[in-house]
């Protein structure tokens, strides 16, 4: 039986926005702020289910990614997301789901080119991306923002004042996008200097800005050939081996490049198909990169165009989400992977304000994959260079700009109705950031015990 191909109609509604907004008034006297930022913890073993995750990955990787996640609490808690994924599905929801990034966390926010060549900041990994409800993003943001502060050294006393500030921020974001009409909210400019204006942010941050600015427009397809090429013995460029991170493999992806290369350029639009009509193959190489998708298939290709010049694009493998990859029952098939590639690029090009012209996907015999350009103008934040002003600026940025990407969905009107206009939601999610990192501290107390002992 083919998979059912990832629909957006759970989402869909056919009510004004005035009776969305009721039903989302109607959502919040079922389910209280108090209940929705109240945590019980789960019965369910944690290394357990990260160890199913485990096998879905590359054998000989697993001992780096480990590693990685052995870090900080943070670093634990960015590649187990299957872990807080379960225990959100046990708790009270406010009932309106959304599209949501799935993985939320402050780390996965950063700056990256418009087709326009404009500068943006918006999210930017969306391999746990789907419909749930609203609040699961905004839950695990805050989490992180309070793991990653106190990895910064930040006391908890000033991390405490801080975290309602960044729900407020998400909920001031939602509330502008609907004094906006629906076409203009499906056209947010996510541009670096008109989210620093729109959200009021310090100026006095202008300097760390202007610095990101200036790597990311130095970041193109041609510094990745400066950095990550060589020259063959026979004189043709080739990706320089970086084993076991990077390195070249003979495997069904390799073996059938030129296969998979076609299928993936059908999902493109006409012109960006016509585009790489251009270019040729020159190298492929297999490339790890993150935390926790550290070990999955991941590949860089080097592909050459007729003038000479060249474009990188990464290739990675669209597992199903980890919550799924870590339920006892799951075993990772052809047919179950096979449209894993196009929810994660529908719901990525739903979510950003604008996305990359080369976002593709194709089923290959055994694993299923999507594209993208690799560090076209991307940039990122070093969240342990931020200071004490610059961190909160980030945080509350980031909340901000995952309002506008939850505004993309037409139950947004519903959040706006169930958010109402009081402060008492901010109190009661940052308490729950703060009951939810004792068990993430727990569960990497154990993980630290039964890998790394």
């Amino acid at each position: 039986m083919t998979p059912a191909t990832f629909s957006t109609g759970r989402v869909q509604v056919n009510k004004t926005i005035a009776e969305l907004r009721d039903l989302g008034k109607a959502a919040r006297l079922k389910v209280p702020f108090e209940q929705l930022g109240a945590y019980t913890p789960t019965n369910r073993d944690a290394n357990q289910m990260m160890d199913r995750v485990r096998q879905l990955l590359i054998p000989e990787l697993l001992p780096e990614r480990t590693q990685r996640m052995g870090a900080s609490a943070f670093a634990f808690f960015r590649g187990t997301a299957e872990l807080m994924e379960a225990d959100l599905g046990a708790q009270p929801d406010s009932t309106i789901s959304t599209f949501t990034c799935g993985d939320a966390h402050i780390g996965n926010f950063g700056f990256y080119a418009s087709p326009e060549r404009r500068l943006l900041f918006d999210l930017n990994d969306f391999d746990e991306a789907g419909i749930n409800p609203w609040e699961w993003d905004l839950k695990r943001l805050l989490v992180s923002v309070l793991l990653a502060g106190q990895a910064n050294g930040f006391k908890d006393k000033k991390l405490k004042q801080f975290l309602p500030t960044v729900v407020a921020s998400y909920r001031k974001s939602i509330k502008k996008m609907f004094e906006q009409t629906t076409l203009n909210r499906f056209y947010p400019t996510n541009e670096v200097e008109k989210l620093v204006q729109d959200s009021a942010l310090d100026e006095d941050n202008s300097n760390l800005l202007t610095a990101i600015v200036g790597r990311a427009n130095k970041r193109d397809s041609e510094q990745v050939v400066r950095k990550f090429t060589t020259l063959d013995i026979r004189g043709n460029l080739c990706f320089r081996e970086n084993a076991p991170r990077t390195t070249h493999v003979d495997d069904d992806f390799t073996s059938h490049i030129a296969a998979y290369f076609s299928a993936y350029r059908q999902t493109l639009r006409p012109d960006v198909n016509l585009l790489l009509s251009q270019y040729h193959i020159t190298d492929v190489v297999r490339h790890s990169v993150g935390v926790g998708s550290f070990g999955s298939r991941c590949y860089l290709l080097l592909l050459t165009s007729i003038d000479g010049s060249h474009l990188v694009l990464q290739v990675k493998e669209a597992l199903p989400t980890r919550r799924q990859g870590s339920k006892e029952a799951t075993r990772i098939t052809v047919a179950l992977e096979q449209t894993e590639g196009q929810r994660i690029v529908d719901c990525q090009k739903i979510l950003q304000s604008a996305s990359d012209p080369f976002l593709g996907y194709f089923a290959g015999t055994e694993q299923s994959f999507y594209v993208r350009q690799f560090r076209d103008m991307k940039e990122s934040i070093d969240l342990t260079q931020l200071d004490w002003d610059q961190f909160q600026t980030y945080a509350n940025t980031c909340a901000w700009t995952l309002a506008i990407a939850h505004c993309q969905s037409p139950t947004a009107a519903m959040i706006r109705g169930y958010l109402g206009s009081g402060k008492s939601l901010d109190e009661a999610l940052a308490n729950f950031a703060w009951a939810y990192a004792e068990q993430v501290q727990a569960d990497y107390q154990s993980f630290i015990s039964y890998r790394l002992a």
